[in-house]
Order: C-alpha cells, then sequence, then structure tokens
C-alpha cells in the first residue's frame, strides 16, 4: 500500500513538472495577451495543437525546403489567387491535321497528313486550372505560379490526366526593373506568340514557342529598352519516336550505339541546355504599341549514335553511329506594330539550326539518314482587326522551310527506290504552311466565343513515287467556347 502511494505521489509530481516546464514555451508562442473565456478559438488550437505564433525578428534556424506554409512575412502584404480555364473546341478535319503528333487524335493541327480520312471531335482538354500567389512590401516582389492543362501524351479512356503547363517564381529586388525567373515558363526567345485559338499557336509552321524550365533575368534598361539573358532546355531531350531510338557510348569505354559500353538511359543525348538573350525596344507615347526585339540562342552537344536495328537504314554513315558535335543556334526578329487604333501587325523572323523539342519542333532537328544538323527558316505575321468590343477578326499565315539539301538521304536526292533511303523520315518536311482565320466574340462577361478556319500545306520529305516529293493540303475548322475565371 505504501509503495502505492508513493508510487502515485511520483507520478503527480513528475506530471506537474512537465506542465511547468511546458507553461514558458508556449508563453513564448503566444500573443502575451490572456484569451477570455468567451473567445473562440482557432482551429489548430480548437483540434489541440494550440496557437503558435512565428516571430519574424526571429526567423527559424534554417530554411525547410519541403514546406508549404509562409515562412517570412513581416512587412509585406500577399496574395493568393486561383484562376483558370473552362473550354470545349469542336473540331471537324478534312484530312489527318496532327500527323506530327499522332497520340493527340485531331486535337490540335500540325500539318497536312497523307491519310485522306476526314474527322471530328468535341475536345475539352484545353481546360486550364492554375493557382498564383504574390507579395510585395513595396520594393520587393514575388511572384509564384501553378499551372495545368489536360493536354497529356494520350486520351486513354476519356481519362484526361492533368499535365503541368508551369510551375515557376519570379522575383525582383527593385519594384520589377530587375527580375528573376526559376522554374518552368514560356520561352523567354522568340516569346512573341499568334492570338488564334488552335492550341499548337502555328507550331511547326513559323512560331519557334515552348513552355521550358529556365533562370532568366531581366532588365528593364529604361522606359523604352529591356534585354534578358537565360539558360533553359527542355526536361528531356529527343524522343524515342519512328526509329529514331538512340544510344549513348559510356565515356571511356568505346563502345558504339547499341554495343559493349553503351547507355540508353532516357534515350536522351543532350547534355548542354540553351544559352540565349533577348534585347528588345518598346514605343511610348506616339510609338506605344509598338515593340521590336532582336533575339539569339546557341548550344553544343554530341548526339547519340543511331541504334543499329532499330529501323534504321543499314547504310547510315558510320560517323552517324558515332555520333556527331552537334552546334545549335538560333537568331531572330520579332515585332509588334499599332498600325491604327483597331489594327496591328505582328510577326517573327528567324534562321537557326538543329532546332528540336525546345522550339515545339520535335524529330526536326536531325537529318537521320546522316545525323547531320538542318537548318531552317521560319516566319509568321498576324494581322488582327478590332472591329469593336463585340468582334475581333484574325489572319495569319507561317511557314517552317527547312533547307531541302539538309534533308537528302546518304545515297542521293530522292533515294534509289521509292520509300527508301533517301528522305529517310515519314515525319519530317521540306516546307510546312499553315494560314487561318479567326473570328472571337464575347458573349457575356468572360465567355467568349470563337469560330477558326486553318488551311495546311505540307511537301513531306518521304517520297510516295520514285523522283518524286510528297505534298498534301488539308482544311481544319474548330467551333470553340470558353469560360476565363
Amino acid at each position: 500500500m505504501t509503495r502505492q502511494f508513493v508510487r502515485s505521489v511520483g507520478h503527480v509530481v513528475f506530471g506537474a513538472i512537465l506542465i511547468c516546464s511546458a507553461v514558458p514555451v508556449f508563453a513564448q508562442e503566444s500573443t502575451g495577451e490572456p484569451k477570455s473565456a468567451g473567445e473562440p478559438k482557432s482551429a489548430g488550437e480548437a483540434a489541440g495543437g494550440g496557437q503558435i505564433i512565428r516571430k519574424e525578428d526571429q526567423p527559424p534556424p534554417h530554411l525547410c525546403a519541403g514546406c508549404v506554409a509562409p515562412m517570412f512575412t513581416e512587412g509585406s502584404k500577399g496574395s493568393l489567387s486561383p484562376y483558370g480555364r473552362i473550354e470545349l473546341d469542336g473540331i471537324y478535319s478534312t484530312r489527318n491535321t496532327n500527323p506530327l503528333d499522332p497520340q493527340q487524335f485531331n486535337g490540335y493541327g500540325t500539318a497536312a497528313g497523307r491519310q485522306d480520312n476526314h474527322s471530328s471531335t468535341l475536345n475539352p482538354r484545353y481546360s486550364v486550372i492554375g493557382l498564383r500567389a504574390d507579395r510585395t512590401d513595396g520594393v520587393h516582389t514575388l511572384s509564384g505560379v501553378v499551372e495545368a492543362d489536360f493536354y497529356g501524351q494520350s486520351d486513354s479512356g476519356n481519362n484526361l490526366v492533368p499535365r503541368l503547363r508551369l510551375a515557376y517564381m519570379k522575383y525582383s529586388p527593385n519594384n520589377g526593373k530587375t527580375s528573376f525567373v526559376v522554374g518552368q515558363d514560356w520561352n523567354p526567345i522568340m516569346g512573341l506568340l499568334t492570338d488564334n485559338i488552335d492550341f499548337s499557336i502555328m507550331g511547326y509552321t513559323g512560331n519557334l514557342w515552348q513552355r521550358i524550365p529556365q533562370i532568366t533575368v531581366r532588365q528593364k534598361f529604361s522606359d523604352n529598352f529591356e534585354g534578358l539573358l537565360t539558360v533553359m532546355r527542355f526536361e528531356r531531350g529527343l524522343s524515342n519516336c519512328c526509329g529514331n531510338n538512340q544510344v549513348r557510348p559510356t565515356p571511356g569505354t568505346g563502345g558504339v550505339g547499341g554495343g559493349p559500353g553503351s547507355t540508353q538511359a532516357f534515350n536522351d543525348p543532350v547534355q548542354m541546355p540553351y544559352f540565349g538573350a533577348r534585347f528588345a525596344y518598346n514605343g511610348t507615347g506616339s510609338m506605344a504599341g509598338t515593340m521590336i526585339a532582336l533575339n539569339g540562342a546557341y548550344r553544343y552537344y554530341r548526339s547519340a549514335p543511331i541504334l543499329s536495328g532499330a529501323g534504321t537504314p543499314t547504310s547510315v554513315s558510320a560517323a552517324f553511329q558515332s555520333g556527331r558535335d552537334i552546334n545549335s543556334y538560333l537568331v531572330g526578329l520579332e515585332a509588334v506594330h499599332q498600325l491604327t487604333k483597331q489594327l496591328r501587325l505582328m510577326w517573327e523572323l528567324a534562321y537557326g539550326q538543329a532546332l528540336g523539342n525546345e522550339w515545339f519542333r520535335w524529330n526536326q532537328d536531325l537529318n537521320w539518314s546522316t545525323g547531320a544538323p538542318v537548318r531552317t527558316m521560319t516566319t509568321w505575321f498576324q494581322l488582327s482587326y478590332a472591329h469593336s468590343r463585340d468582334y475581333t477578326f484574325l489572319f495569319g499565315y507561317g511557314i517552317d522551310n527547312p533547307n531541302d539539301k539538309d534533308l537528302n538521304g546518304s545515297i542521293n536526292a530522292y533515294g534509289t527506290a521509292p520509300g527508301s533511303v533517301g528522305y529517310n523520315s515519314s515525319i519530317q518536311y521540306l516546307s510546312n504552311q499553315r494560314t487561318y482565320l479567326t473570328a472571337i466574340h464575347p458573349i457575356w462577361a468572360d465567355l467568349v466565343m470563337g469560330l477558326e478556319w486553318q488551311h495546311f500545306w505540307t511537301n513531306w520529305a518521304q517520297p510516295t513515287t520514285y523522283f518524286s516529293k510528297a505534298s498534301n493540303q488539308a482544311d481544319m475548322f474548330t467551333l470553340s467556347a470558353w469560360y476565363n475565371f
């Protein structure tokens, strides 16, 4: 009995010590103001978590990379804003108008396909959901954006998986004069975009664009001049498509494509990112609405060898089997001209070599027969006419025009027989053109409708008959409705 009494007293004393030792901790973390009996509790308090308020003048000893809650917020104001778009596109195609991305069915247009098959669809995949966070103290500004759509690689049983579009943070220490963007944002080089409805935004037909991981520094030198420097690259390099299966030799082992000492991790030979710069003039006063910019980008990499027996012609040159030194570059101009109050002209003109995924030109960077880089010229223009608040009309044209000689095969320009080495790819083209007419009509508030006609002319690299070139035309009609929120 005595032992039980002593043991009970010990438990009580030990509990009292714990309670007393806990009081200073909660006193330090509280506001110092006692709560009245009728004062409502916070959600944390109601759940038994206690009221914990971090003192901003005594920051924690380390930063938690995985933390989501704000850590240093004193002296600044912030906001969190969800946004998005709900869209449905009704699409009719007179031909296969998406042969360069066949997994998308005819969700958007890229070229005039070879198959003479008409098709139609109702497509909700261009719907977007995003979240934006902003914070400022009047001098420093910090923004973060995460955005997703539903244009994944394929539509499996109408189960549209969300896909990351944007995920970046933007910081400025001087109210926007200098800014730093880290994360996945729109391509800062040749960043001007057309206004047409189609999801591809003139991709493969003149417009070089992408949403791409990057580190970009922008500087406003004056009200008229600004510039940027960027380091960027697509998350993956060459894709495993259409026999273009590539293998990288392990350094120091002497292995060749598919042989001993080779690796095939991610099927990606691209190692270096692009280094780019852009300098722009923005008009003010009587020149308001005018912009002209000079762009440039460059990168070097060692291409991977072709894997023998993976759909590659046996007469491929030995040089490409062991990889090539690839110098990829781009120079370009982009401009906006406000011709009248209602009429505006936008255009881009670019020339480059070995331009692929980073510029929405999948599988268009190298000659698949010789491995040589492909030089190309791209351009587009758009006229937009704001007839009234109720109607806006667009007319545009674009062309992606690779150098035909760079697409010649290892035997001769057209191969020795139909479908032989020559222009060996069925998804590479000698030229790809598109024109469009678009009408946009706001219905009410943020509900908008649009109608668009696109026409494609595609001169395919693969010959259909001996000493002939494959050329096709196609039309695509889109009736679209979207709600921005």
